[in-house]
């Protein structure tokens, strides 16, 4: 994002899954590279969000095997490892923010305005939340009254705006998917009559 937390370039580092340990520490590694390559290149630090799994691994046995495979197979904390090391020789500032709410921010407010998927959506929020620019919610929601309907007190925080609109929106059986995003202009349909 630029300096006011604007859309600057987007791009994504492919990556393979199913490798053999040393094949995905190599993997891991070589995208921490080309990330620091990219903040050396815009002059720029690098925000990430601060992820725990620690509660959801605890309860593999639970959830079933595909889910249980899904988490272990995850490499965040040796990638956020490598990605801190790898920073701290090369003098880049790494910044880990609060996750909540950033995919809900990204697909409300960036899906359709740049027209890009749900996770560079979600990256731009990380990058200005990392900025301490806030995220307020869009005037096409204000002006259909759905703050009114919401319910949330002036002084609170914004969180506890996204988090009761959260809330409505997955009680709505309008918004089935991350694709209807997307194609909704007006939100009138989450505002009880």
């Amino acid at each position: 994002v630029d300096s006011d937390g604007n859309l600057k370039q987007q791009g994504q580092i492919t990556t393979e899954k199913g490798l053999s340990t040393g094949k995905q520490q190599a993997q891991i590694v070589d995208t921490c590279l080309k990330l620091v390559h990219l903040a050396i290149k815009y002059q720029c630090p690098i925000v990430v969000e601060k992820l725990d799994f620690s509660s959801k691994k605890a309860q593999l046995k639970e959830k079933g095997r595909k889910y249980a495979r899904m988490l272990s197979g995850w490499a965040y904390a040796e990638f956020f490892k490598q990605l801190t090391s790898i920073c701290a020789n090369r003098g880049i500032y790494l910044k880990t923010v609060n996750p909540s709410y950033s995919s809900l921010i990204g697909l409300i407010k960036y899906c359709r305005q740049y027209g890009i998927s749900s996770g560079v959506a979600a990256a731009i929020v990380i990058a200005r939340r990392g900025m301490y620019l806030s995220e307020r919610l869009p005037k096409s929601l204000k002006t259909c009254s759905i703050t009114a309907y919401l319910d949330v007190k002036s002084g609170k925080h914004v969180w506890n705006k996204w988090s009761k609109l959260n809330k409505s929106i997955k009680s709505c059986t309008e918004v089935t998917n991350r694709h209807s995003y997307y194609s909704i202009s007006n939100w009138d349909f989450l505002v009880k009559p």
